[in-house]
């Protein structure tokens, strides 16, 4: 199951930056990811938003998503998400499924207070896009807090973690691709 992923900004999000996970991706997934292919921007859906919270529901937002495309999507926008029981995420997917989301919100360096860095948000960015569609393709969470699936609840475990898959993932990652051709 090798399959063509679409990349999707959602709201304002520069093409460049979406057009820039390319590499990260193939080298991450390898033979898995056939083609990557940039999609039409859309617009941040309204509805995601929670005013109360000032951030998007991440789970509105993918369902959205996937009601209007086709395929295999990773949608990247600038809104900060959050699911009801944690006060954000960097991104969320279907496990296993189709779709992924990820915010570059919280993954900019500026967010904390530092200089503007492109290398160390696309190196953010790569991570979490890798991590959710690990999700797609399947694999749950790693203990291997190097492992580009273990669950990273702050900016600190998404900077140790490595952008690449343990042994452990990657075996499972290769396992479920040759069942799914059968």
């Amino acid at each position: 199951m090798s399959i063509s992923l679409h990349l999707l900004p959602i709201g304002e999000v520069p093409r460049e930056l979406v057009l820039a996970l390319e590499p990260g991706l193939s080298r991450a997934f390898g033979p898995l990811l056939r083609k990557v292919s940039l999609g039409l921007p859309m617009e941040v859906p309204l509805e995601a938003y929670n005013p109360r919270r000032g951030q998007y529901n991440a789970n509105v937002m993918l369902r959205y998503i996937l009601e209007r495309m086709g395929g295999s999507v990773l949608a990247i926008t600038g809104v900060d998400l959050y699911v009801p029981s944690l006060n954000f995420v960097f991104g969320l997917a279907q496990c296993p499924g189709r779709g992924a989301l990820v915010s570059i919100h919280r993954l900019d360096p500026k967010f904390y207070g530092g200089q503007e860095s492109l290398s160390t948000l696309l190196d953010r960015i790569t991570k979490e896009a890798v991590h959710e569609l690990g999700h797609v393709f399947g694999l749950a969470h790693c203990r291997d807090r190097e492992c580009v699936m273990s669950f990273s609840n702050s900016i600190v475990e998404v900077d140790i973690k490595s952008p690449r898959f343990c042994n452990s993932c990657w075996r499972k990652l290769i396992k479920k691709n040759r069942c799914s051709k059968s």
